[in-house]
């Protein structure tokens, strides 16, 4: 009965745990996969996955990393002076890695510029993906699907569920130069 008792429970726990739904790639729907999920890297480092959220960012051992960078970076301000009022309507999806070193320079920034552009952060989702090279730039959520991530961090911009444009890995000039000519167009 023991034995009964306790595969029941098994079976019930891993059903319960399977997710069949499919989140699309506009941004920024919910998913139905509780944001800022712990998981733990191919190295054995702490990493999030799936959608994740400034919370996420700024707790546990992520925030060391988020914190220096943000309060070290200065906004080059000269180079956004039009571009809030070009930012609204414009969705952004940002695919990282939490084990990256370039995530870990670019994201802080990035979150940095759109504080002082006072940008709706509903506008923006942020999805971490995995290290592992079986799974390498996915998420639990499937959220990268058909969106060509090779390079994290990538930024894309979406203008009526459109991309407009995308930074990969590391800016051409500087986020904001970069941010400003896809805003632009």
């Amino acid at each position: 009965m023991r034995i009964v008792t306790l595969a029941l429970c098994v079976l019930t726990n891993l059903s319960a745990c399977h997710s069949t739904l499919k989140v699309s790639g506009a941004a920024p729907q919910e998913s139905a996969l509780a944001p800022n999920l712990l998981a733990t890297s191919v190295y054995g480092e702490p990493m999030l996955l799936g959608r994740i959220d400034r919370k996420g960012l700024t707790s546990g051992p992520f925030a060391q990393w988020f914190d220096t960078e943000y309060a070290s970076y200065t906004v080059h301000t000269q180079e956004l002076a039009d571009i809030k009022s070009k930012l609204a309507g414009v969705d952004i999806l940002v695919f990282m890695g939490t084990w990256c070193p370039d995530s870990q320079r670019e994201v802080p920034r990035f979150y940095k510029i759109l504080d002082y552009l006072q940008a709706d952060e509903r506008r923006l989702a942020v999805i971490a993906v995995d290290d592992h090279p079986d799974r390498r730039k996915t998420s639990p959520g499937g959220e990268e699907k058909g969106r060509n991530i090779e390079y994290v961090p990538t930024f894309i911009f979406l203008r009526n569920d459109v991309e407009i444009g995308r930074i990969i890995e590391s800016p051409q000039v500087s986020l904001e130069a970069d941010m400003a000519d896809i805003l632009r167009k």
